[in-house]
C-alpha cells in the first residue's frame, strides 16, 4: 500500500482554518492534544489531504495528484507557514521483499519547486 498526502500541522491549530485557506475539504483532521492513534507523541493538531490506494493503486498517479494540489495552492501554503504552521508533503508506502516507490526525475524536480519538506515514511512491517 502506498499514499501521498499534503499535511499541515500546527501546535494551535484550528484545521478548519486551513480548510478555509486552501479551500479544499481533507480526508482527516485533529485539533491538538492528545491522540490515542498517534504512535510519535505529537499533540500538534494536523489537516491532511491524502491520495491512496483508494485514489489510484499507481503510486505515480498518487504523487501526481498531490503535487498538482501542492503546486495550485503553493501561495495559500505559504501563507500558512509565515502564520507558523508546518506543511510537508508526505509519502509512505511499503518498504520490504525488494519494493520502492518509483520517483520520476519530473516528480523529483516538481516537489523541490513546491518549496515545502517531502518526507518518505518506509513501512518496513513483515507482511
Amino acid at each position: 500500500m502506498t499514499e501521498a498526502a499534503l499535511i499541515v500541522t500546527g501546535a494551535d491549530m484550528d484545521p478548519s482554518v486551513v480548510t478555509r485557506e486552501l479551500a479544499l475539504d481533507p480526508t482527516s483532521t485533529r485539533s491538538p492534544g492528545l491522540d490515542r492513534w498517534d504512535t510519535t507523541g505529537s499533540t500538534d493538531g494536523r489537516w491532511r489531504l491524502e491520495f491512496d490506494n483508494d485514489y489510484s493503486r499507481d503510486f505515480s498517479l498518487q504523487m501526481d495528484a498531490v503535487l498538482s494540489i501542492a503546486e495550485e495552492k503553493r501561495v495559500e501554503i505559504e501563507n500558512l507557514t509565515r502564520q507558523g504552521y508546518q506543511a510537508v508533503l508526505a509519502v509512505s508506502g511499503f518498504a520490504g521483499h525488494d519494493c520502492s516507490l518509483p520517483f520520476s526525475a519530473q516528480q523529483m524536480a516538481r516537489a523541490a519547486s513546491i518549496g515545502i519538506p517531502l518526507v518518505l515514511t518506509p513501512n518496513l512491517n513483515e507482511r
